[in-house]
């Protein structure tokens, strides 16, 4: 095992290792570092917003993105998509029309508004022929299209005033290529398949100021034909985009299978409806190509996915959030769960796996091609297996924050500034 303690960094918060002796480290302030050994040298990234997560390719190309902050975020009471916003104009200037004081006309008022949703809800059904529920594996549905196309600015309103981007270096991080990625949404995932970049994004996954919002797309940059021509016109003026309808926690890339694992939060209804926006389901499982067939996968109860890894074998492992989402007077908001669930999905049915003496897993992971993968506790253990999670048994490894897949090892992040190489 090799140990780095990055010691000019106090608290890092995302890294990736590049050979078995450098990689890169992003502090809590989104400062981006390259450390050789212990040694570490800062990075200058775009100045304008500060850096979520990190990805490259090599060691020379790669990409950050992350958020900036015009002002405060507008405060709301509830959390309403345009259709529902315009909806609700309509009622107003109904009832100012019609005098919402008299009994009659208020229920004309709600009768034309109810009428209305209706009309809007059921004004296209076409989407229903791209969906087909799996009678074997309850749960899994099959998405027979995809709707990647270049995208329009999506933004949440009451964070409107936030932007987003993403910035592609070529040199080491010497210079920079920035965008404005087209949305208000949080950036919260970064990977690459060949040399093109995805983004994830959330609309709002924290309690506070904000409405909690479950809504979040993927973000392509590239035009890279080796895995998919489908974005032979992506142009990062106007980059592509596949709306999701769920928030994003993260990616998973089986690159054996050459399959994209999407995981977070399950389905953010939509006015229309869309296969995605109308089908349950907190994981999406969409071949490199970017081509249909996908599959919509619904672990039980309406848990957010928290981690997600694949076995040799084709067998999914996931972590849960411990907490678990409710709407009351028209607001969603979080409802605290005791421990975060581990579940292994296995022959098209998701099993929950109780390990003695732990109850609260963190992060799972799978060394890709092998039969091994490890567990991280809530508590900052780690426990491995040698045999696709039939089995784990406890490792003399403590305080550990993060576990990453390096080719064939495992990196992990310990404490607040030491990185880990097992080899």
């Amino acid at each position: 095992m090799k140990t780095f303690t990055l010691a000019a960094l106090h608290h890092i918060r995302d890294f990736q290792f590049l050979t078995d002796s450098s990689g890169l480290a992003l502090d809590g302030d989104g400062q981006l570092y390259q450390f050789v050994g212990s040694h570490t040298t800062r990075i200058a990234t775009p100045l304008g917003f500060t850096v979520s997560h990190l990805h490259f390719i090599t060691p020379e190309y790669g990409a950050v993105v992350g958020n900036a902050f015009d002002g405060q975020p507008t405060p709301a009471q509830g959390s309403l998509g345009g259709w529902s916003i315009g909806l609700t104009l309509l009622v107003l200037l109904l009832s100012q029309h019609y005098n919402l004081f008299k009994t009659k006309s208020l229920a004309l008022t709600l009768g034309l508004a109810s009428l209305l949703g209706v009309v809007l809800a059921s004004c296209s059904t076409a989407w229903q022929a791209y969906r087909q529920a799996n009678s074997a594996a309850p749960g899994t549905t099959r998405i027979t299209r995809t709707r990647l196309g270049p995208g329009n600015y999506h933004y949440y309103l009451p964070n409107r005033k936030q932007t987003a981007f993403i910035a592609i270096t070529r040199d080491h991080g010497q210079t920079w290529e920035t965008h404005q990625i087209p949305t208000s949404f949080y950036t919260t995932a970064l990977t690459a398949i060949g040399q093109n970049f995805l983004v994830g994004t959330h609309a709002n996954a924290e309690e506070g100021r904000l409405v909690l919002h479950g809504d979040g797309d993927i973000w392509f940059y590239g035009t890279d034909p080796t895995f998919t021509s489908a974005l032979a016109h992506n142009t990062p003026q106007h980059p592509y985009r596949l709306s999701m309808s769920r928030g994003i926690n993260g990616f998973t890339y089986a690159a054996a299978d050459s399959l994209l694992l999407v995981f977070g939060t399950d389905r953010m209804p939509t006015l229309p409806a869309t296969e995605l926006s109308a089908t349950a389901g907190n994981i999406y499982a969409l071949p490199a190509s970017l081509r249909p067939p996908g599959l919509l996968l619904d672990t039980p109860d309406t848990v957010a996915v928290h981690s997600l890894a694949r076995t040799r074998a084709g067998d999914l492992w996931a972590t849960l959030e411990n907490r678990k989402p409710r709407v009351a007077h028209g607001r969603l908001f979080y409802v605290p769960l005791p421990a975060k669930a581990l579940l292994r999905l296995r022959q098209g049915r998701w099993q929950t796996v109780p390990i003695p003496g732990f109850r609260s897993f963190e992060q799972v992971v799978f060394l890709p091609g092998t039969a091994t993968g490890y567990l991280l506790t809530a508590t900052g253990k780690t426990l491995a297996t040698h045999d696709d999670g039939d089995t784990w048994q406890p490792r003399d490894l403590n305080g550990i924050r993060q576990l990453r897949p390096f080719g064939r090892s495992l990196a992990l992040l310990q404490h607040d500034n030491q990185l880990l190489l097992l080899n």
